[in-house]
């Protein structure tokens, strides 16, 4: 006997359930309802966007397909496969998604954010900030054209732009996680670790499940604000330097020799911190790639190393030889430790 109409869950209560991120629950409704009519292109939607809860991600762009079919000119139909084919990596096919349901339907802020996530996912900066705000003039507050904005500024070298944009997403969207876990990100990548430490720790409290990413950066967040400020500057200017394309020279490597005892320092007065002593999920992916930083970073070192030893024996002086040689197995020591740490 086939269920009656009365006897479906409503598309509503469908998507509640999504919205309290009950996903296998609105998969089993949406299933149900499908059951009765296969062609009912909006549960089709919702069954998407339980499918890409979970991650079944090829299923989601396959049922998103299958609502295209039964109605092409369904814009939601075309972003929810836009969505699906993103999230796999599939940067080009979503933006051919993407940019359909815009032609469908070009007032939606959400589609501009979205296709700016595109841009700067592919590090076209300038066409993700041209793509933010054409949603902003339909949507002057919206956080997602707001936080891509601010990210691609970012990239660009426009820090006060991309604080402005900042500021404003703060007062918008306070709780969300992904906003002070992507402001944490830049401000920790700018060396202003205090300020990165807030944000970090205000995203991993809304949104515990974030560990795995945020953990490792507010470890050494904590350890950078025990850090000695003319360190914190060298490693900033640093940033500041390779992001303009230019060598950050011998001064920073003479730096970071000089500073391997406060960071030493700094390592072990947080190494029992209670936040830092729960092991993190592995991630196999990463293992490889930290092993090669090892030790291009390690090479590095002995070179620097090796070439300032060379000049001060030419200079007549041994005394600074060994102060040379010992600093270089320090630093190389104390960045093997910071890299097992980040592995585990």
């Amino acid at each position: 006997m086939h269920p009656t109409p009365q006897s479906l869950p409503s598309l509503a209560s469908i998507w509640q359930l999504l919205e309290l991120h009950r996903p296998a629950l609105a998969e089993t409704a949406a299933r149900q309802r499908l059951a009765a009519d296969p062609a009912d292109w909006p549960t089709l939607l919702a069954l998407t966007e339980a499918l890409r809860q979970q991650q079944r991600l090829e299923e989601a762009a396959y049922t998103a397909t299958t609502a295209i079919q039964a109605e092409p000119n369904a814009h939601e139909a075309h972003f929810a496969l836009a969505q699906a084919l993103g999230m796999q990596g599939k940067l080009r096919r979503a933006d051919i998604s993407l940019r359909q349901a815009l032609r469908l339907s070009h007032r939606e802020p959400r589609y501009h954010a979205f296709r700016a996530q595109l841009f700067y996912l592919q590090r076209s900066y300038n066409a993700a900030i041209s793509c933010a705000e054409d949603g902003l003039q339909l949507a002057p507050e919206h956080a997602d054209c707001l936080l891509w904005r601010a990210l691609a500024q970012e990239c660009l070298d426009q820090p006060a732009a991309a604080d402005d944009d900042f500021q404003r997403l703060l007062r918008v969207a306070p709780e969300s996680d992904l906003v002070h876990a992507r402001l944490g990100r830049v401000l920790f990548n700018r060396y202003q670790p205090a300020a990165a430490d807030r944000h970090l720790t205000e995203a991993l409290r809304q949104n515990p499940a974030l560990a795995a990413e945020l953990v490792p950066l507010l470890r050494e967040a904590r350890r950078q604000q025990l850090w000695p400020e003319w360190l914190l500057r060298s490693e900033r200017q640093g940033a500041e330097r390779r992001a303009l394309g230019l060598d950050p020279g011998l001064g920073m490597l003479f730096h970071r020799i000089r500073g391997t005892g406060a960071v030493t320092r700094a390592w072990w007065r947080t190494r029992r911190a209670p936040l830092f002593r729960h092991p993190l999920p592995p991630n196999p992916h990463s293992r490889w790639r930290w092993r090669l930083k090892v030790w291009g970073v390690v090479l590095a070192i002995i070179g620097g190393v090796i070439g300032l030893t060379a000049l001060s024996v030419q200079l007549g002086l041994p005394a600074m030889t060994g102060i040379m040689v010992g600093s270089g197995l320090l630093a190389i020591a104390r960045y093997l430790n910071e890299q097992r740490d980040d592995d585990d």
